[in-house]
């Protein structure tokens, strides 16, 4: 079963939702209006990175702040001048990305992580710890504050996934002390608050993700989330783990598909339960000419149903825009998209911005492929 839509600080957020990658504050060569035309409601930011630049400093300069774009009093929002949901990325796949999987740039205990590279931020930081990851999400000024986690590698063996699962554990309970903690001090209400998620770990071991769902739960949290890998050697979509998780957490809960992804595993993932979705595909692979489309028309237009089986990946094509044979096409890049794009570019003209690069190709090219995702969300329910 899914929840059919949150309600945090006051506002309501239809599920399901994808959620593009607003790392900086910024969905790349977006703004804001071309994102509410296209249907995006909501971004993810990210901690470590927002805490580098701009920094919190000037973030809280933005929150109560009498130049107000926003409708409620936030940092990102207003800095960023954005009225829809806002997620703050904890910096967990940082440490993965930068110590774990490349095995330099720090080391990771259950005190917390120790940048050995990056920004001014980390060497005032000293250890980046769960308070500070939480306390900083604060600062940002996020709708949902995601609990600092120790991702779990793909290659990890039962040592290293136990270590992983008790170490996410332990600075969620310290998470959500932290959490209760400033939620006191700022005198916030259950209407008022931003909401907490924590992550379910594990990798590819049920034994672990069931163990990690089931203390998380007794800790007590606003949502979870899939954390780790979600596909295989293969690259392809791990089904039965996906459906196991979501089967993991209560249905009243709702459940966050981290790093979801391609828009047939968005499909599939809400079939099985899932309700948030975010990735950074749609935008990375607009920037890098690789463009998204259906194989046919999504919608029948006598009675406005969906035609195709969204979790087929038979049913989507790709097209390189790059490649010469579309230099003379004067079709749109999605023949019944009705995005900006579509409606007002060929594949020829966006084909000769990517070759002489000029700008506009990026912000034509992710516009599109955003537009896909987003279809793919509003159809599913």
């Amino acid at each position: 079963m899914n929840i059919k839509e949150l309600k945090i600080k006051g506002r309501k957020y239809k599920l399901p939702i994808f959620l593009p990658d607003a790392t900086l504050g910024i969905v790349r060569s977006l703004d804001n209006r071309i994102l509410e035309e296209i249907g995006t409601r909501g971004v993810v930011v990210n901690t470590y990175h927002l805490n580098d630049t701009p920094g919190t400093k000037i973030l809280k300069q933005f929150s109560n702040s009498a130049k107000v774009f926003a409708t409620e009093n936030s940092g990102i929002k207003n800095f960023m001048n954005f009225d829809g949901l806002v997620v703050s990325d904890s910096g967990g796949w940082q440490v993965f990305s930068l110590i774990k999987r490349h095995g330099e740039g720090g080391e990771i205990t259950d005190k917390g992580v120790k940048f050995n590279i990056g920004g001014e931020k980390n060497k005032q930081l000293g250890i980046f710890t769960p308070e500070d990851s939480i306390r900083i999400q604060f600062e940002i000024g996020a709708d949902i504050l995601i609990c600092l986690d120790d991702f779990t590698g793909a290659d990890d063996d039962e040592e290293k996934i136990k270590e992983s699962v008790e170490r996410t554990i332990l600075w969620a309970k310290r998470t959500r002390v932290e959490f209760d903690k400033i939620i006191k001090e700022k005198k916030l209400t259950n209407e008022t608050r931003p909401w907490l998620f924590a992550v379910i770990q594990g990798g590819w071991s049920k034994k672990w993700r069931k163990y990690c769902a089931k203390e998380l739960l007794k800790i007590g949290f606003d949502g979870y989330g899939y954390g780790g890998y979600m596909v295989n050697e293969r690259g392809e979509l791990d089904e039965e783990m996906s459906k196991y998780i979501a089967e993991l957490i209560p249905n009243e809960y709702p459940k966050f598909a981290l790093g979801v992804g391609k828009p047939w595993d968005i499909a599939r993932c809400y079939e099985f339960g899932w309700d948030i979705f975010d990735c950074v595909l749609p935008t990375r692979d607009g920037r890098h000419q690789r463009l998204y489309n259906f194989k046919g028309e999504l919608f029948d237009k006598k009675n406005g149903e969906v035609k195709l089986d969204l979790k087929n990946p038979d049913n989507y094509e790709f097209l390189y825009i790059s490649r010469g044979k579309f230099a003379t096409d004067l079709n749109p890049i999605g023949l019944d998209c009705d995005c900006f794009t579509c409606q007002n570019y060929s594949r020829a003209y966006v084909h000769h911005l990517f070759k002489i690069k000029d700008m506009l190709a990026h912000r034509l090219a992710v516009i599109h492929n955003l537009r896909v995702y987003n279809r793919v969300v509003e159809s599913l329910n």
